[in-house]
C-alpha cells in the first residue's frame, strides 16, 4: 500500500487522516472536511468552558467574570483564515448595533493556511506577533485575546478555524454556528438571547446553525486575500490538496469579493 506524502511533525494513523501537532505546518484536505460539522466541543445547553488569557490590549480576559455583567459574543480566528476574513462585514455591523449590550470577543489561534510570511507558531511571542497584524490589517474593534501556544482554549471548544459561540450570562452556550459570518442568523439569536437575558430565562437553549453556502461565499470571497498574506506556500499547499477546481473557483469568488464584502479593505494585507 503507497501511504499519502509526509508531513512535518505528524505521523499518518490512517488513511483519511494524520496525527499531527496543533500549531500544523502544513494544511491538509481532511482539515475541510472536520469544518463541515460540528465537533466535540460544548453545544447549545452546555456550560462554557472557563478560561483566562491575554488581551492585545493589556490585561487579560476571564469568561466567568464578564458573563456576570453580559453575554459574550466569541470567535476563533487568524490571518490566514478566509472564513476569518469573510465574516468580518458580518460582525463589524453587529458589534455597531449590539456593543452596548454585548461583549464582543475574538480568540486568536493557530494559522489555518500556514506559510513563509506567517508559518506555524512556535513561540508565543511569535503568536501574539501574528494576532497584531491581524488586529490592524481587518480593523478589529473589538478585544481580541490570543490563545495558549498549544491552543487550549480552541481546543476546548472544538478547534474549529471559525466557529462563533454566544454564551448567556450563566455561562452557558446558548447558540453556536460553524462558521462566524452569519449576520442575519446571529443578529436574530442575539436579539432572542438578550430578551430571555431581560426576563431572566436563563440558561437559554438557542440551537446550532450547520447552515454552510451563505459563510462560504463570504469566505471563498476572500481566498486571494488570506492566502496571500501566507505567502505562496500557503496558495500552493491550497492548490494541492483541494485540486483546481476548488482553487478555480476559490479564485474566481475572490474576483467578485468588493461586491461579497463589501465592508473589506482588498489592500490592508500588502501593507
Amino acid at each position: 500500500m503507497v501511504w499519502p506524502s509526509g508531513v512535518e511533525g505528524c505521523q499518518w494513523v490512517g488513511w483519511w487522516m494524520p496525527e499531527e501537532p496543533y500549531n500544523y505546518h502544513t494544511f491538509r484536505r481532511y482539515r475541510v472536511r472536520q469544518e463541515l460539522s460540528f465537533p466535540d466541543g460544548p453545544g447549545p445547553g452546555a456550560a462554557a468552558p472557563d478560561f483566562q488569557l491575554m488581551l492585545l490590549s493589556g490585561g487579560h480576559f476571564h469568561l466567568s467574570d464578564q458573563v456576570r455583567r453580559c453575554p459574550v459574543l466569541m470567535e476563533f480566528a487568524s490571518i490566514t483564515c478566509p472564513m476569518a476574513a469573510g465574516s468580518r462585514p458580518a460582525l463589524k455591523d453587529l458589534f455597531r448595533d449590539f456593543s452596548d449590550h454585548l461583549t464582543f470577543l475574538s480568540i486568536y489561534v493557530r494559522e489555518a493556511h500556514p506559510g513563509e510570511r506567517y508559518p506555524h507558531h512556535t513561540s508565543y511571542d511569535q503568536k501574539m506577533r501574528h494576532a497584531h497584524d491581524w488586529l490592524y490589517q481587518d480593523g478589529v474593534s473589538w478585544m481580541v485575546a490570543v490563545d495558549t501556544l498549544d491552543g487550549a482554549v480552541h481546543l476546548a471548544y472544538g478547534g474549529m478555524s471559525n466557529p462563533a459561540y454566544l454564551i448567556d450570562t450563566s455561562q452557558h452556550v446558548a447558540f453556536r454556528a460553524l462558521w462566524a459570518g452569519q449576520k442575519g442568523l446571529l443578529r436574530e439569536k442575539i436579539a432572542e438571547l438578550l430578551e430571555r437575558e431581560a426576563t431572566g430565562e436563563v440558561p437559554a437553549e438557542l440551537g446550532q446553525q450547520r447552515n454552510r453556502l451563505i459563510p462560504l461565499i463570504h469566505g471563498a470571497a476572500e481566498f486571494d486575500y488570506a492566502l496571500a498574506r501566507g505567502g505562496r506556500r500557503s496558495v500552493e499547499d491550497f492548490r494541492r490538496e483541494m485540486g483546481l477546481v476548488v482553487y478555480g473557483v476559490a479564485k474566481l469568488m475572490s474576483k467578485v469579493r468588493t461586491l461579497v464584502n463589501p465592508g473589506n479593505n482588498p489592500n490592508r494585507s500588502m501593507e
